[in-house]
């Protein structure tokens, strides 16, 4: 694979402000680490959806990146169009007239100190910035505040709009704002046949860097997945890594005991229990079954019709912070598998209910070009000079 072109330049827009109309400008994703990138591609993939003429950018917010290299080269082998390092890009960007709207599912610190701006959330011509979720977010209040001044803010589970709305019924400072129901990972499942799925021999165990938090919790999952290798000759069981050992120490999420350098612990090592760093989307190929304990995996596994299982009673349980806010999450899913059953794989299908408070439909891009477009006729917008 070749190595990504990284831009060697800041944020540069060559047009000029008269060059292209509003509703025909680009719209840019912006990215800085694994998460923010998977967002970025799954929501280029729902806009092209929408409208497969459309110019899309990406951005990579090189101030706050958690990216190793190895991940840019994986995951975006084409490399940014743009890097942002700096508030003066960030400033820029708002008022350039370069891009029609701003997508991200992280609001970054420059970005929120210049839509926070009255004067720049009126200025007319200005990109759209529209505000996702991260993923599953155990403290989604104090996302709903970083997101306040977007122009459009997706939220999920669909229950969840209501809060947003009575949290800030009396905000001083809101402006021209939509709220909406959505993310680009959260959209209608597919449908794996039988026939498909008895295809399929590989099971998954998606990690998460932070959870099971304590070193014993981390054994009790490994060993789990060395009983059901050693149960099961004929399947391969494989350790998807979120980060290689000693990557990313940048990322805000760092890994204590990196699941590696735990399998030295283990009595024994089934050939058939694999180690592997390769895309979600590469793995959600051969999956037969993923298990996770807090990870969005679960829901990337749910999405694309394999058979998940979200396992909450491991060691430690009680001292990982966690584990109450995903039961909670997942209650009602019929996903929360015990350890009898995860060791039998005995998985159960996703309650139905529960799956459309979680999912959107698939007319996410279509519904975010309607917000942009929205946005272009607010009632009241100042003429920037």
């Amino acid at each position: 694979m070749n190595a990504p072109h990284l831009p060697a330049q800041p944020y540069a827009p060559t047009q000029q402000p008269a060059d292209i109309a509003f509703l025909e400008r680009p719209i840019l994703l912006l990215f800085s680490d694994d998460s923010t990138l998977f967002f970025a591609r799954r929501m280029r993939t729902c806009l092209q959806a929408a409208d497969p003429n459309l110019t899309i950018h990406l951005g990579w917010v090189v101030s706050e990146n958690a990216l190793s290299y190895r991940q840019m080269v994986q995951l975006l082998p084409e490399g940014p169009d743009f890097a942002f390092q700096d508030k003066a890009d960030f400033h820029t960007l708002l008022h350039a007239r370069s891009h029609r709207a701003i997508l991200t599912s992280r609001v970054y610190r420059h970005l929120g100190d210049e839509i926070s701006q009255k004067v720049t959330s009126v200025t007319a011509e200005r990109p759209c910035v529209i505000g996702f979720l991260g993923g599953l977010d155990f403290t989604p209040k104090n996302g709903y505040k970083r997101r306040r001044f977007c122009d459009a803010v997706y939220i999920f589970p669909s229950p969840e709009l209501a809060v947003f709305e009575d949290m800030f019924r009396d905000w001083p400072d809101r402006m021209w704002q939509e709220v909406e129901f959505g993310h680009p990972s959260f959209t209608t499942p597919q449908t794996l046949s039988p026939q498909e799925l008895a295809a399929r021999r590989d099971i998954y165990f998606f990690t998460q860097a932070l959870s099971p938090s304590t070193q014993r919790g981390r054994l009790h999952m490994l060993r789990v997945m060395a009983a059901i290798a050693q149960a099961n000759p004929d399947r391969n069981v494989w350790i998807k890594l979120r980060h290689l050992p000693g990557e990313n120490q940048q990322h805000l999420h760092l890994e204590k005991y990196d699941y590696p350098g735990l399998a030295d612990q283990l009595d024994h090592m089934p050939d058939n229990l694999k180690f592997t760093a390769c895309t979600m989307d590469e793995a959600l190929e051969t999956a037969a079954l993923g298990i996770t304990c807090t990870s969005t995996a679960a829901i990337d596994v749910i999405r694309t019709g394999v058979p998940c299982m979200v396992h909450l009673d491991f060691v430690d349980n009680y001292v990982d912070p966690l584990v109450t806010p995903m039961r909670k999450l997942f209650a009602d899913s019929r996903l929360i598998t015990s350890l009898d059953e995860m060791l039998h794989l005995r998985a159960q299908a996703p309650d139905a209910d529960w799956l459309e408070t979680m999912f959107c439909t698939n007319d996410l891009g279509t519904r975010v070009l309607q917000n942009i477009e929205n946005f272009s006729q607010r009632p009241f917008q100042l003429t920037s000079r």
